[in-house]
């Protein structure tokens, strides 16, 4: 990731990383039994360095980061540093019809939905994607008390005869949907004088799960789907069906190769998300921002989900 460095030199640290970063200094101090009272020339050099490089990482991570040192072990202060980033996870939203992450914004993520689907008798995949993000991860769990997460991937035809690729796709004969719940199949528009076909794949999970963890990995919010009535006209229907997030908690745990885990909660909300236009003929991106009903009437919407990053 590329970060412009006039605008990351203004971003503070979080108020717990600087602690944690200055008792680091103060513990390598110990270690190196120099005593207290002596104070070097630059006493806050070693901090301000500590803190930069602990404020790079959580910038790359995308701003919502978990951080841990070992107790009860000698460690240098670079050494905690490293320790620190080692035992780190973040999250980011994932948008599958482009591939783009999106990081939070203040401690809110803000879901796109555009590979969502709703199937009356196998549920509502929102299409609210996420990726966990972070160094030395083992496995990676997650819990829900509204719904359930379900795992996702898209994969590409690639084969010789495209019709023959979509139909599998359908039948479940082709031997890469490996038990998927769910199968969309969609196309990106002409590429080498042919369409681009491709699948969205969905496994909805146990609640409580536990994955070996993979980068590429996306997960999904899910519900069953609401029963529609002759009154409900498409726009209404949506907004029943996102709303049916409203309130829940998403608790993800994070194992790491040392044996040690972390977790991070998040409690989702509805609500109208700002939207632009990049260019003519693309549809609306989402922003990451979360509208009043005023800014919504003025600028546009979509109607989504977003959520507070405990």
């Amino acid at each position: 990731m590329k970060n412009n460095w006039n605008e990351l030199k203004d971003i503070k640290a979080p108020q717990e990383l600087k602690e944690r970063t200055l008792a680091a200094a103060r513990e390598a101090r110990k270690l190196t039994n120099e005593p207290l009272h002596a104070v070097p020339r630059h006493p806050w050099g070693m901090a301000k360095r500590l803190l930069a490089a602990a404020c790079a990482f959580g910038i790359v991570l995308g701003g919502t980061a978990v951080y841990r040192t070992h107790s009860g072990t000698a460690q240098t202060g670079s050494a905690a540093v490293a320790d620190a980033i080692n035992h780190t996870f973040g999250f980011a939203a994932y948008a599958a019809d482009t591939g783009e992450l999106r990081q939070p914004k203040d401690s809110k993520i803000v879901f796109d939905t555009g590979s969502g689907a709703d199937d009356p008798e196998k549920g509502f995949y929102s299409g609210c994607l996420f990726k966990v993000t972070g160094e030395n991860i083992k496995t990676i769990s997650a819990t829900i008390d509204k719904g359930a997460v379900y795992r996702t991937k898209t994969v590409k035809d690639t084969s010789a005869d495209r019709d023959e690729w979509v139909r599998s796709m359908h039948q479940g004969t082709n031997p890469e949907l490996d038990g998927a719940d769910t199968v969309m199949v969609w196309g990106n528009g002409p590429e080498e004088g042919a369409e681009q076909m491709y699948a969205d794949l969905c496994w909805k999970l146990d609640n409580g799960f536990t994955d070996v963890y993979d980068p590429d990995a996306s997960y999904g919010l899910w519900l069953p789907s609401q029963p529609e009535t002759t009154d409900d006209d498409l726009q209404d229907s949506w907004h029943k069906a996102v709303d049916g997030f409203e309130g829940a908690k998403l608790t993800v745990t994070i194992t790491f190769t040392d044996g040690s885990e972390q977790t991070r909660s998040m409690t989702l909300h509805t609500g109208k998300l700002g939207v632009e236009y990049k260019d003519d003929t693309s549809g609306p991106s989402l922003t990451g921002e979360v509208l009043t009903d005023e800014q919504a009437a003025a600028e546009g919407y979509i109607y989504g989900v977003y959520a507070d990053i405990e």
